[in-house]
């Protein structure tokens, strides 16, 4: 949420006017917000006093016409971070305590997004839980959970959708549509990448692709559909297949782990991928920018599980079974021969 955000909800939460989705929106990004090892003393002053300073200033900051910029010595602007945090993390805390149940007859559009090496668990007015990974949005549509359930994905997230025979829920895609009353299921459209796939685990779902919402294609569990974007990847046509679609099992590793979904429990699940077809999830788990200059060294497979570590325990790690080298400069890793 940025801060021309945060001050239009916390002017509305001050005055009473906040809807129940904008109560929710900032539920969702409590955990953006919320202190962890911070504790007021004394020493820094009057808290709600400088709570409100913060807020004008925070305000004041954010105008669209600002000509000057405040310099402050260190200690007041240790506070006034300090302070900032406590504004945002006040009006979040309050939200979560006073949570309401969404109205059904309001019809604002609301949209949930995670940066790169960021991970989101949503609850839908419905029930649905949704787990929203790395560089992702999801936009509910205008009446979500009057008449029907539709969301816009872009990106990746595992659906645990609750069942509603009069309320179809339906995900869109730039590749492919979803419909579906209830089950379990995960969505991966990122643009850049060179396929888009949907893997089922519980239920039942029909897809439709973009292309040609003619064509339905029926999943059932254990099922993976993959959609093929790049020309280079895109199978032979044969008969009885539709073309530039694969139709396989997914994939399934020690203790009934799903490769596909292990990201939902922020394990960084790899199975005999390629080094480039990792490169995407990569600079999205860790929030960095991967440069190859070794042709050899793309087409190097991995399979390793991996959990709390970092990129370059990630780096390491491959290391052990393929030879190659690589340069971290802040967030680019130029990776050779």
């Amino acid at each position: 949420m940025s801060k021309n955000e945060f001050i239009e909800l916390y002017e509305k939460y001050k005055s009473g006017n906040c809807s129940p989705e904008e109560k929710e929106f900032l539920e969702n990004f409590k955990d953006d917000y919320k202190l962890e090892d911070y504790e007021w003393t004394p020493e820094m002053g009057d808290k709600t006093q400088i709570h409100e300073i913060l807020y004008s200033r925070l305000k004041e900051e954010t105008a669209t016409e600002k000509d000057s910029v405040y310099k402050l010595n260190p200690i007041v602007r240790w506070i006034s971070a300090a302070a900032v945090l406590i504004i945002i993390s006040t009006a979040v805390v309050f939200f979560y305590q006073h949570k309401d149940q969404i109205s059904n007859s309001t019809s604002a559009v609301v949209k949930f997004e995670t940066r790169k090496g960021q991970k989101k668990q949503i609850t839908l007015s419905d029930g649905t839980v949704v787990w929203l990974n790395s560089l992702s949005s999801l936009t509910l549509n205008d009446g979500y959970n009057e008449k029907t359930r539709e969301v816009n994905l872009i990106g990746e997230a595992y659906f645990d959708v609750t069942h509603k025979k009069d309320k179809p829920f339906k995900v869109y895609t730039a590749d492919f549509s979803i419909n579906v009353l209830g089950t379990a299921f995960n969505v991966k459209a990122y643009p850049d990448d060179e396929t888009s796939e949907t893997t089922l685990i519980r239920g039942s779902i029909n897809m439709q692709p973009t292309s040609d919402n003619k064509k339905t294609i029926t999943m059932v569990p254990s099922q993976k559909v993959i959609f093929v974007k790049n020309e280079k990847l895109k199978p032979d046509h044969k008969a009885g297949k539709i073309q530039d679609i694969i139709v396989k099992n997914y994939q399934e590793v020690r203790d009934t782990t799903v490769v596909e979904t292990a990201w939902t429990k922020n394990n960084l699940e790899i199975f005999d991928q390629r080094f480039i077809d990792m490169k995407g999830v990569l600079e999205r788990w860790f929030d960095v920018q991967i440069i190859f200059t070794s042709e050899e060294v793309k087409n190097y497979k991995f399979t390793g599980t991996f959990t709390n570590e970092s990129i370059v325990d990630v780096l390491i790690a491959l290391k052990k079974t393929a030879k190659f080298n690589y340069e971290i400069k802040e967030k680019t890793i130029t990776i050779s021969k």
